[in-house]
């Protein structure tokens, strides 16, 4: 299984949690202590995330404020909860990391995808989503 079909299988993973399920654990077959910029395998951690379709999968802070990859099953329940600007970084030619904003709208209408009319609903299923990694519904933003 590679990444992304790990991620759609979840609806939705963590990069790095010391219990949750995540990207890094799943990459490695391990929890890494630390950054995980320092295991053996950190290129193809990263490569792995580089490689991640736009189109399928976004990086948000959700869960515990942390970095979560929610896959594209979730977006029209993610957009009917999220506010405000998203933040995103970007690598630059010279490998530099730059944050960028871009209103959830903007990006809604960019991914032609739209918002679960049921807020409640949508919100009950991300909740589920989390559940499902090992999390409680506490650790999202509402």
């Amino acid at each position: 299984m590679n990444l992304l079909d790990a991620i759609a299988e979840h609806g939705l993973l963590l990069l790095q949690d010391k219990k949750l399920a995540n990207v890094v654990t799943f990459m490695t077959g391990e929890r890494v202590k630390g950054s995980w910029w320092s295991h053996p395998r950190a290129q193809d951690i990263f490569n792995a995330l580089e490689a991640l379709p736009e189109d399928q999968v976004i990086a948000t802070k959700l869960v515990g404020g942390k970095v979560t990859f929610v896959h594209r099953s979730l977006w029209p329940d993610l957009l009917a909860v999220v506010t405000g600007d998203r933040e995103y970084q970007v690598h630059t030619k010279s490998g530099r990391h730059e944050k960028r904003y871009e209103a959830w709208d903007v990006w809604a209408k960019r991914m032609k995808v739209r918002a679960t009319r049921d807020a409640g609903a949508a919100r009950r299923r991300l909740e589920k989503a989390v559940v499902a990694v090992g999390g409680t519904a506490k650790l999202l933003p509402w």
